[in-house]
């Protein structure tokens, strides 16, 4: 075998290998209404991981995928509501979408994946009360107009999941509807939900144990903690595996300041840096323990590590389904909670205001109660 010979199989083999690792699934979208300038983004686990800007009326998404996978399309543009639409991809799918209007998470979907097609049963069946929330979103109206209609899509949803097979997108509905029933204070089909989480959990299939537990604690969430009570320990884990629990930061009597942030909300990235003068300020008095909730490959993958001189921690569980559930009133990122060296809850807060963390340095430092 010649020189040549052995280059030309080295070139072929590393072309092979480039190939073999590049998978993935098109998404092309067209409605004759929609605006050019208008930009599809594509959300694997609340990262954006591609993108295109409509011409004509069209769209094309390359998206890199593994196997299969979940992921959250928005429409970004004049027209377009502030919502997404749920779909199900898997290395060379074609999902073809189209509508005549630019309420593209009510367009029809064609897939040749089978949890699309239970996806798909659930939009045609809400469709009617979908549109008038959409709609609504279109305009701004307020919060007590979406809720309501809001409310109207989670009924109808429950309505149909029996009559549908328990998978990946039956769930991930029926988690929403959970996660979305806690924005009530009195959710009105509680006791639907009640009776839909238990005959679920017994029509499911083994492989999706995590999922059912998860919507479990949505459906019975535990007590909330508040200023005052004593904090709750968890098993967390930092970027290289190693478990810690959540009480080990308190080691050296510290006050600890717990963190919950995603990547996907532009607070908890824009924070960071005055959090870092936080700590570098006060790291004698002051422990920082930055809870991810975004799922395990997406926290590895962008991690923020080179920022944060302080742990920076993943409990591994679904929204809701963990150590958030038992702090935070509300399924909201950043949320602060501040615990004494005693662990009683001094202080907790959603969002972020410049002041708090000056408030934070003067409790640690006893200039304030």
């Amino acid at each position: 075998m010649n020189k040549k010979t052995i280059i030309t199989m080295m070139l072929a083999l590393v072309t092979m290998t480039g190939l073999a690792q590049t998978k993935t699934a098109t998404i092309t979208g067209y409605s004759p209404t929609l605006k050019d300038g208008t930009v599809a983004v594509c959300y694997i686990n609340y990262a954006a991981v591609a993108n295109d800007t409509v011409r004509g009326g069209h769209f094309t998404i390359t998206v890199p995928v593994d196997g299969f996978t979940q992921s959250d399309l928005m429409l970004v543009g004049e027209g377009c509501p502030n919502s997404s639409m749920t779909l199900y991809l898997r290395p060379d799918a074609l999902i073809q979408l189209s509508g005549t209007d630019c309420l593209f998470p009510l367009w029809k979907v064609d897939s040749p994946i089978a949890e699309q097609q239970t996806r798909n049963s659930i939009v045609i069946h809400i469709a009617e009360v979908f549109k008038e929330y959409l709609q609504q979103c279109v305009v701004d109206a307020s919060w007590s107009k979406t809720q309501h209609a809001y409310s109207k899509v989670l009924k109808q949803t429950m309505d149909v999941l029996p009559s549908l097979p328990v998978d990946a997108a039956s769930l991930h509905e029926l988690a929403t509807v959970a996660l979305h029933s806690q924005n009530y204070e009195t959710f009105p089909y509680a006791q639907q939900l009640r009776e839909l989480e238990e005959t679920t959990a017994a029509r499911a299939p083994k492989g999706f144990e995590q999922e059912l537990s998860g919507i479990h604690t949505l459906v019975y969430p535990p007590h909330i903690l508040q200023v005052g009570e004593e904090a709750v320990d968890a098993e967390l884990f930092d970027l290289q595996g190693n478990k810690h629990h959540l009480f080990d930061a308190f080691a050296h009597g510290r006050y600890v300041l717990i963190a919950f942030w995603s990547y996907g909300c532009g607070v908890s990235l824009s924070v960071q840096p005055d959090m870092n003068e936080l700590y570098r300020q006060n790291s004698d008095k002051l422990e920082i323990v930055s809870i991810n909730l975004d799922h395990l490959s997406v926290w590895q993958q962008n991690t923020s590590e080179k920022q944060m001189a302080w742990k920076n921690w993943n409990e591994g569980k679904i929204r809701r389904g963990g150590i958030d559930a038992h702090y935070c009133d509300f399924p909201a990122t950043p949320y602060f909670i501040l615990i004494s060296p005693d662990k009683r809850i001094v202080w907790k807060d959603m969002g972020f205001d410049p002041a708090w963390f000056s408030g934070i340095a003067d409790v640690v430092n006893g200039l304030r109660h």
